[in-house]
């Protein structure tokens, strides 16, 4: 390969060795940058020349990292007096960042004359992130190493090449409105985590700093939000022309080509969707890379629908009357604040052929007109049900005013050896409310949670089931846009007691199952697949001497 040997030439000269002139060599990259064939063939050679991997093995870049550095290194169309502006979406992990700082060592040793390279992001954490990347490229290799004039890593950190080059790092932020880039004009600017830059702060002072000259521009990062500058890059029409524009998937990622390795695999991304929730704000920006709405719906209504089964709940009429309640039963329990409610759930587990499942069996709401505050009342009808159901274990939402139950009850449960959990919403050594609203959506999409379709229900228990229903429709994530974190709540003026409660329900009685969660025979390519009624259920469509029961009139639209 022509880089080789012309790089052989470019020793001798730093060597003083013979005369040739290292500023050949920017006239070859120059010419190259007008080739992306050529501008591939000279990325790959150069990878497997002079760097290296985490192993000390000869870099090999997977398409996507591939893809990158050569449309950040070459002109538009081939033509030289066309700025390269890009703006690159690229999943969490899949190795972005460490392909862009391969596109800048290479750019920096063929431009080596006076040339000033500028990584920004919204940290000084994520501005080092590419620099250091690029410091251990260049220390890795001792002819890279020996083009180095110095490294400064302190107090204003760069890379000073004998050339001239200089590698800088800034962050840019509101504390210090930019003033690292205003002023300069380089040559080369790399904006890592570029959606979560301000507009005012990247319109006033990223955008003039390259304005005067053809440098590439290259903005890298995931979504934010649509109200923001890399949106307009990748999606407005007014920007189709000026912008390259790469959009990559965690599919994108997985392939690896000649690299040896790839970040994750299908199965690994299959238990992160699962996790998550293929509907969840933070799987679809941070993987599939989308510009969502800040808020989005947990809970798929269709799939909540696909959950339904034709069998009753159980009513507080039927405590006492001899009906089988079976086993293995969970009780979990929210409990109200304020105006809340606290609501009773009953979900049995059982063993089918293809793992285990979870039904709903009970549900009951104390209301604040009903003994919602009445503590001791509440801890009794807890106890109540547990034994009405034989339960094996009552999990309690333990958040807040929850632990004023928390002695009395585990005493409760002890003395019945009924095992006793305490969850705690806001985070603890079980989970977050996030994880266990994740694990919920997870087993829906596996089938295994069965819920008593509303068609099927009468009276008290058919409000109950409409209510359900409808909170677990509403309930959303809600995006914080500056931090990139995601909360779930239910909208102002709604309520999600009913959800608490079931998704505690579900943690009690299929994620504390060892060896009972397994995503191995799910695939992402086909829908998951839907069971019909089951003859392992001992609900069945009729009860109390087989009269049907009235249909369910209180149920939202559309069930």
């Amino acid at each position: 390969m022509q880089v080789k040997n012309e790089t052989k030439a470019l020793k001798a000269a730093i060597t003083g060795t013979n005369k040739f002139d290292s500023k050949q060599l920017e006239i070859y990259f120059e010419r190259i940058r007008c080739d992306k064939k050529k501008m591939y063939e000279l990325g790959r050679g150069f990878c497997a020349t002079y760097l290296v991997d985490a192993e000390q093995r000869p870099l090999r870049l997977r398409p996507l990292q591939m893809d990158i550095i050569v449309n950040a290194l070459t002109y538009p169309n081939g033509n030289k007096n066309k700025q390269r502006k890009m703006a690159i979406l690229a999943p969490r992990g899949s190795g972005k960042s460490w392909a862009l700082s391969v596109a800048v060592v290479i750019y920096m040793f063929f431009k080596r004359f006076r040339d000033l390279v500028f990584i920004i992001a919204p940290t000084e954490d994520q501005c080092a992130l590419i620099f250091n990347y690029v410091l251990r490229h260049f220390q890795d290799n001792a002819f890279l190493d020996g083009l180095i004039e110095n490294y400064r890593l302190h107090n204003k950190p760069s890379i000073n090449m004998k050339g001239g080059t200089i590698l800088r790092r800034a962050p840019i932020s509101p504390t210090n409105q930019g003033q690292a880039i205003r002023g300069q004009h380089p040559t080369m600017l790399v904006v890592d985590e570029s959606p979560l830059i301000s507009d005012e702060l990247f319109i006033d002072n990223v955008e003039p700093s390259i304005i005067a000259n053809s440098a590439p521009f290259i903005n890298l990062g995931t979504p934010k939000s649509k109200e923001n500058h890399m949106y307009r890059y990748l999606y407005d029409e007014a920007y189709s022309d000026t912008f390259k524009r790469l959009h990559f998937t965690w599919a994108d990622a997985i392939i690896k080509g000649e690299a040896y390795t790839a970040p994750y695999d299908e199965q690994d991304m299959l238990d992160k969707m699962l996790e998550w929730g293929e509907d969840s704000i933070y799987w679809r920006t941070e993987y599939e890379c989308e510009f969502v709405e800040s808020v989005s719906s947990v809970f798929n209504p269709k799939l909540l629908r696909g959950s339904f089964e034709p069998y009753q709940l159980f009513t507080r009429e039927d405590f006492g009357s001899g009906v089988e309640v079976g086993h293995n039963n969970v009780v979990s329990v929210d409990i109200g604040k304020s105006v809340n409610s606290t609501v009773i759930s009953v979900w049995r587990t059982e063993k089918l052929a293809d793992g285990n499942i979870a039904r709903l069996v009970y549900l009951e709401e104390i209301g604040p007109k009903t003994g919602g505050h009445d503590i001791p009342y509440q801890r009794r009808r807890i106890m109540e049900v547990a034994h009405a159901f034989n339960a094996v274990r009552v999990v309690l939402d333990a958040t807040g005013i929850g632990g004023a139950f928390e002695t009395e009850l585990r005493m409760d449960c002890v003395a019945a050896s009924i095992q006793f959990i305490p969850f705690i919403f806001t985070g603890g050594t079980r989970g977050s409310k996030g994880q266990v609203y994740r694990d919920f959506v997870s087993f829906l999409q596996q089938n295994k949670i069965k819920l008593p379709d509303p068609e099927f229900q009468a009276g008290e228990a058919a409000k109950l089931m409409a209510k359900w229903y409808r909170q677990h429709c509403e309930i959303e994530y809600v995006m914080d846009t500056t931090n990139k974190t995601e909360k779930i709540a239910a909208p102002k003026g709604k309520h999600d007691d009913y959800c608490d409660s079931a998704v505690l329900g579900i943690h009690g009685a299929l994620s504390m199952l060892p060896g009972e969660v397994n995503f191995s025979n799910v695939s992402l390519s086909a829908p998951v697949a839907r069971r019909g009624p089951t003859s392992a259920t001992k609900f069945t469509t009729t009860r109390r001497g087989g009269r049907r029961p009235p249909s369910f009139k209180h149920a939202p639209r559309g069930i």
